[in-house]
């Protein structure tokens, strides 16, 4: 992309715009680079926008007055009734007013080029206010076969991205490769998208040989940074919007198995874990309605742990048939 973009950049996210205002060039690109596919030919506003105004500073801003509520390694959240403020810990604050869907973020200029902070810190900045409209955002990778998806879920380094590329590279369709968004249509759990660059370490990528172009010589040599791309470096119009779900996955990387397989998992073992890849303990007043989100992803799909061995290449020989299967509600 080149030349400069302007500061306001308005995209569709499932019929909520999102205002975008951002004065520096280089996070103005990083921004309209990840939310490209859902870009707005002709930009209206609808009746409730999510409006965005990022910042740039030299060095990360202090925390507020407000009272903390809930502090981890990374993160820190602060809160005086409507007012919620995330302390992104030596990256940047962001202020957000719930009741107008304002978020006021000021922004270490570093995390613009540092991989993952910046996209992370929109996420979840954006994330409180999503819940308040009933899209729940859950940590997986998925991806859409035909009508249906499958959702990897689990940790980094649990092998979600290696598996959802395989899926990729047999014509599945992208809904979203980190945060997918839990929605309940009447009481049927349905997937939506959200943007997003695929990111992996270039020894991942080196074992597809159709994505071996992405690679140059130093970044094959340099084993420790993730490579960033567009999904539609792999196949035109690569994103779905929307699909109801067909299975969810919980990956395990597992040196020792001989093959990739399925094993069985129990919808309560499932929620358990949805729950812990899902839902913040401080957001109190979305969590029933997000519980119930979730145990109705649990009762309308079978799970599985999905053992990861060496053999990668017959992800989608195991995988595709469970998006051509119905659901336990189908």
């Amino acid at each position: 992309m080149t030349g400069r973009l302007p500061p306001l950049q308005t995209y569709l996210l499932h019929c909520t715009s999102i205002c975008f205002h951002v004065e520096d060039a280089d996070a103005a690109r990083r921004l309209a680079e990840q939310w490209r596919p859902f870009q707005i030919a002709n930009p209206t506003e609808t009746t409730d926008p999510i409006r965005f105004r990022l910042t740039f500073v030299d060095a990360s801003p202090a925390p507020p007055d407000s009272p903390l509520i809930s502090s981890g390694p990374d993160v820190s959240y602060f809160r005086q009734g409507d007012h919620l403020a995330i302390q992104f810990h030596g990256w940047g604050r962001f202020d957000i007013d719930l009741k107008a869907a304002r978020i006021e973020g000021v922004m270490a200029r570093a995390a613009i080029a540092r991989y993952g902070v910046f996209e992370d810190m929109i996420l979840l900045a954006m994330t409180p206010l999503l819940r308040r409209r009933g899209y729940f955002p859950l940590h997986a990778f998925a991806a859409a076969v035909g009508e249906r998806a499958l959702a990897l879920v689990g940790d980094i380094g649990a092998g979600k991205t290696t598996t959802g590329l395989a899926l990729l590279l047999r014509g599945a369709r992208l809904i979203a490769n980190d945060a997918p968004l839990v929605r309940l249509d009447g009481d049927d759990p349905v997937l939506h998208a959200y943007p997003g660059l695929i990111s992996a370490y270039p020894d991942t990528i080196a074992r597809f040989p159709r994505l071996a172009r992405l690679l140059t010589e130093g970044q094959l040599l340099d084993e420790g940074e993730k490579i960033s791309f567009p999904a539609d470096a792999i196949m035109p119009e690569p994103w779905r919007q929307r699909a109801r779900p067909a299975a969810l996955l919980f990956p395990a990387i597992t040196p020792e198995a001989d093959r990739c397989h399925l094993d069985p998992l129990s919808p309560a073992l499932a929620l358990a874990q949805l729950v812990a890849q899902s839902i913040e303990s401080w957001d109190a007043e979305t969590i029933p309605a997000h519980v119930h989100a979730l145990r109705r992803l649990v009762e309308a799909v079978p799970a599985y742990r999905l053992i990861l061995a060496s053999d990668i290449t017959h992800l989608p020989d195991l995988l595709l048939p469970l998006a051509q299967g119905a659901g336990r509600d189908a």
